[in-house]
This record gives C-alpha cells, sequence and structure tokens, in this order.
C-alpha cells in the first residue's frame, strides 16, 4: 500500500508557532476579562436611559395596551409639568391654560371621558370630570401609565383611557435622598399692578430608610405662585 509523506519546510513551521502562539495569547486575554468581569463593581444605569429601560419594562409586564413615562430621576420628569409629559405618549393630546399644559385628549375623547387615578385611587375633580395635571407636582411622581384598554383591576369610568399617577416610594430608592428644584416664571398675560411678572416655584423631596431598608420616610412638597 502506498502512503504519502509530506514534509515540513521551515517556513510551515515557523507559520503554524506564529498561529498557536497567537491563539495562546487570545485565550489568556479573554481569561483576564473573565476575571476582570467577575470583580467589577455594580453598574447602575441612571437618568434618560433609564427611564427609558424601565418604561419598555412596564409595557412588556403589562396586561393590554399600556403605555408608561417614568422619572429620568428622583424627582426629575421629562418635562415641568406631567399634561406636557404625556403628551409625549402616542394618541394623546394636551390643552393648555395660560402657557401650561392642564388636561389630556386620548385617541379623540376629550378630558371629561378619561379617568385619572392616584396610586389606584380616583382623584377628585372639580367643574366637571376633566382632571387639571397642573394641580399635581411632577417631582412627588415617579411613573405615569395609560392604560387605553379595559382592564379588571381598574376602577370603571375611563371611556378615553385610565391614566395612573405612581408617586415616589422610599423603599423603591433605598438610602439618603434629597432633591431640591427652584425657577422663576414670567407671566406675559399680566396686567401692570395686578402682581408681580416674576413668580417664583420652588419643589422638594426628602426621602430615607432605616432597619436595613425596611423602613422608610418620604417628605415632598412644592409651591408654585403666578398672576394672571
Amino acid at each position: 500500500m502506498y502512503k504519502q509523506i509530506f514534509s515540513k519546510s521551515p517556513l510551515a513551521c515557523s507559520i503554524a508557532l506564529a498561529l498557536g502562539a497567537g491563539s495562546l495569547s487570545t485565550l489568556a486575554v479573554a481569561d483576564e476579562d473573565i476575571e476582570t468581569a467577575g470583580s467589577m463593581e455594580e453598574i447602575v444605569v441612571t437618568g434618560i436611559r433609564a427611564s427609558l429601560m424601565a418604561s419598555v419594562d412596564r409595557k412588556r409586564d403589562s396586561f393590554g395596551v399600556v403605555d408608561a413615562i417614568t422619572a429620568e430621576d428622583i424627582g426629575k420628569f421629562p418635562d415641568t409639568n406631567l399634561a406636557e409629559s404625556l403628551q409625549r405618549v402616542t394618541g394623546v393630546s394636551i390643552d393648555r391654560s395660560n402657557g401650561e399644559g392642564s388636561r389630556i385628549t386620548v385617541r379623540g375623547m376629550g378630558p371629561e371621558f378619561n379617568l385619572v387615578t392616584l396610586n389606584g385611587r380616583q382623584m377628585p375633580t372639580t367643574a366637571g370630570r376633566s382632571f387639571d395635571f397642573a394641580d399635581v407636582a411632577s417631582e412627588s411622581v415617579s411613573a405615569v401609565e395609560i392604560y387605553k384598554t379595559s382592564k379588571a383591576s381598574l376602577p370603571t369610568g375611563g371611556i378615553g383611557a385610565t391614566v395612573n399617577m405612581e408617586t415616589t416610594r422610599p423603599l423603591d430608592m433605598p438610602g439618603f435622598r434629597v432633591s431640591v428644584g427652584s425657577k422663576a416664571v414670567h407671566e406675559l398675560s399680566n396686567d401692570k399692578g395686578s402682581g408681580d411678572d416674576f413668580t417664583p416655584e420652588i419643589a422638594g423631596l426628602f426621602s430615607n430608610t432605616f432597619a436595613e431598608d425596611t423602613i422608610g420616610i418620604l417628605i415632598s412638597g412644592a409651591v408654585q405662585e403666578r398672576n394672571n
């Protein structure tokens, strides 16, 4: 039986050795990366990226057609007014009062056809069934959910949509947290002599947890004054 024997030239041997050394170095680098990843500290994502991730998780885990907007950080919404934040959602338009968003319209249904709740409890309204979102400080709200379809666990009455506002809870963000914000509003519709043209807006939030993050306290407040 004829058997062919290949002779290895010095060039072929050197190429084989170079390839083998390269693969060994790659494996060594991969092992170092694995060890480094094992000792790496926890990375916490905050800001707009964290807000978008939280909103997507709420939509994914909810039953029915639900849109959600979450605060970018503690006491910080994308806009200074909840109604103006809700206009970012598909199918939602807002009505403005004195230049600020006040009431929302969902899928063509007027504000009086929407049901607004705070932590699952219906909010009271004046002069009709439409709720004015300017009455709620956005600093104390952590997320707003818009249910465009009915759900058994939701209160009845929302023909257009059911909007649920969730307040910030201390156990959701363990540790000591403080948030303070202020701004001044220049009111162009103010007549001379009837009030100040510049009015302040101040909002603050204090949160802390105790007993290994099993007991928490949170205090929030907001003051807004406008002359028009």
